[in-house]
């Protein structure tokens, strides 16, 4: 006669569950690495920038998943996001303020136009410290 262990079963419910986030996890990591190899031009003159220039030890992220989004680059340590995307998505960018992250937005257009502008704005809210209630500064 075999005893079984309730802590060792688990009901089909919760595997099925289980499935269905790893799936979702798994397209969103995917979806992640298609946009960094088809990144457009802007995209990737500022990853240039942000691998190439000295930014104090910080280290810059492409596509990073945060929430339901996929965040251009990503400071994890500054907890700064560059967007280069030209439009202002309030939602998007409220969502990431709340979770605590900076959140910086550039138009592809000034970007390609000028980066070292671009690189100057980057650098400097680096050096900004965030206010921990609102933490944010959005840059048009």
């Amino acid at each position: 006669m075999s005893v079984m262990d309730a802590s060792r079963t688990v009901p089909s419910a919760a595997k099925g569950s289980e499935r269905k986030r790893w799936r979702t996890l798994q397209k969103r990591i995917e979806r992640a690495r298609d946009l960094r190899r088809a990144g457009n031009q802007a995209e990737q003159a500022m990853w240039e920038l942000l691998c190439t220039r000295p930014l104090g030890g910080a280290r810059f992220r492409r596509m990073q998943p945060i929430g339901p989004y996929l965040a251009t680059f990503v400071c994890t340590t500054k907890k700064l996001v560059v967007e280069i995307d030209g439009e202002d998505d309030a939602v998007r960018t409220q969502f990431m303020q709340l979770l605590g992250w900076r959140v910086a937005r550039f138009a592809p257009k000034d970007v390609l136009d000028d980066p070292e502008e671009a690189w100057q704005e980057i650098f400097s809210l680096l050096k900004a410290p965030s206010s921990p209630e609102t933490g944010q500064m959005t840059s048009p």
